[in-house]
């Protein structure tokens, strides 16, 4: 009986991984535009600029039953499944590995792999780390542990490429306490 209910997590637990891979955007920003908050470009760095790279992006907070309901107000449940801005501490280690972290409910513990940079969100969530080229993994500081619901087909966690003079834009959707 333990084994059926063992196998029963770890397929909850892949499921999620799976759907969690869809979730997360990443899409790479030329280094000679910038785009601000409200996502106008601006072109015109100056020539030192041009050799910078690295992440930015906002953290979203999601909450509730998501699940898909027929009723009148359909701008309602719409509006609170894109989420709400939110000001988090985010970590940046270098690639990790699903075994490289302790798993706990919902939240990673122990992260084996070196820190490479924090940084905190403005009242929006937004943010934005200048980094050299690597590779790296994602995390969000909450109160019991770090968070991160992306992962690859090799079971990295967050995983996020940093190339030579290119910015990297994403989304950081925090669910744990989401109902799908």
């Amino acid at each position: 009986m333990k084994t059926v209910v063992k196998l029963f997590i770890y397929g909850l637990f892949a499921t999620a991984c799976l759907y969690s891979c869809k979730s997360s955007k990443t899409i790479s920003v030329p280094s000679d535009k910038t785009t601000d908050k409200q996502g106008n470009e601006h072109a015109g760095r100056t020539s030192n600029s041009d050799q910078t790279a690295g992440i930015e992006g906002q953290v979203i907070w999601v909450e509730g039953n998501q699940m898909p309901q027929s009723s009148d107000k359909k701008s309602q449940s719409s509006a609170s499944g894109k989420g709400k801005p939110a000001k988090r501490t985010i970590r940046i280690h270098q690639l990790t590995h699903i075994n490289q972290a302790s798993l706990g409910d919902y939240l990673f513990g122990d992260i084996e792999t070196p820190l490479v940079a924090e940084v905190e969100t403005d009242e929006q969530g937004y943010f934005k780390v200048e980094l050299p080229p690597g590779r790296y993994s994602i995390f969000t500081v909450e109160e019991n542990g770090y968070f991160a619901n992306v992962f690859d087909l090799d079971s990295y966690i967050h995983p996020l490429t940093v190339e030579k003079s290119k910015w990297n834009k994403i989304q950081i959707r925090i669910d744990y306490k989401t109902v799908y």
